[in-house]
């Protein structure tokens, strides 16, 4: 009998491997990337995972520091991407297509595993985090981004809940990710937390109206979603992200300047 989380991960693994480039919204977490590889303390040699890594931000910023990359995620096409950008660097990175929930990766196989706004869109997150320590080496590091339960991104999900239709029961909200208590539940005393942030990162486009038209365009899932509705649905779900963009939205001047607050967790697997 297929599990709700099969559901979910056959959808996404589905959208995921269009071809639909995502980097026009990638740019926007490049800072995000780097700020992470530096509260991770990758360092020359480090042999770094990044799980569910689309078109490469953050294991392009690991391998600038000289780390060892292998870059994961279920997009072929964001894959491909990544390494066309390092190649364009000068630098080097490994890239596999896989799924969090089951990394094709020996026990201990990094000294540093990380995920940016990646990981925590895996529906079943027990196994996923399950994943992340067992292929991490004991004492190394486990660097992982995630939107929090509040803000801009929780908000964007809210409205867009009220016009599409619910994922399966039992399936958690990927913002769980976002809370301290979320990776006690499913860590447990197996890491050590070092360093618990909670930041922003800046959403920019030229309208709130423009940023939509770009995640309807280059979000695999959103462009899945958004072909399948009728031109009412469609209507419907352009009009309810582009509320909660508006509504976060600091710019005065009809641009889009809107702040969405994530927690970075660094931890050491024990």
């Amino acid at each position: 009998m297929t599990t709700p989380f099969e559901v979910i991960t056959e959808r996404v693994r589905a959208a995921w491997s269009a071809e639909v480039d995502y980097q026009p919204l990638a740019q926007q977490s490049v800072l995000t990337s780097e700020l992470q590889v530096q509260a991770a303390a990758v360092r020359w040699g480090d042999r770094v995972l990044d799980v569910a890594a689309g078109t490469g931000n953050t294991a392009l910023a690991a391998a600038r520091r000289g780390a060892l990359v292998t870059a994961t995620d279920f997009s072929p096409v964001g894959l491909d991407r990544a390494v066309r950008r390092a190649a364009a660097e000068g630098v080097s990175i490994a890239t596999e297509v896989a799924d969090a929930q089951q990394l094709p990766f020996e026990d201990g196989s990094f000294d540093v595993v990380l995920s940016t706004f990646g990981v925590m869109y895996a529906p079943d997150q027990q196994r996923a985090a399950d994943e992340l320590l067992r292929v991490c080496r004991p004492g190394g590091r486990i660097g992982l981004v995630s939107w929090c339960l509040t803000g801009l991104m929780a908000d964007l999900q809210s409205a867009l809940g009220a016009v599409l239709p619910p994922p399966p029961p039992g399936v958690p909200s990927p913002h769980l990710w976002g809370t301290e208590q979320r990776y006690k539940e499913l860590f447990g005393d197996r890491i050590a937390v070092a360093s618990s942030d909670v930041l922003t990162e800046e959403f920019f486009a030229e309208s709130a109206q423009a940023q939509v038209a770009t995640m309807l365009t280059h979000l695999p899932p959103w462009r899945m979603l958004f072909d399948r509705l009728d031109p009412e649905g469609q209507s419907a779900m352009a009009a309810a992200a582009e509320g909660a963009y508006e509504r976060a939205n600091r710019a005065t001047d009809g641009t889009l300047l809107a702040d969405s607050q994530y927690l970075r967790i660094v931890a050491t697997a024990l």
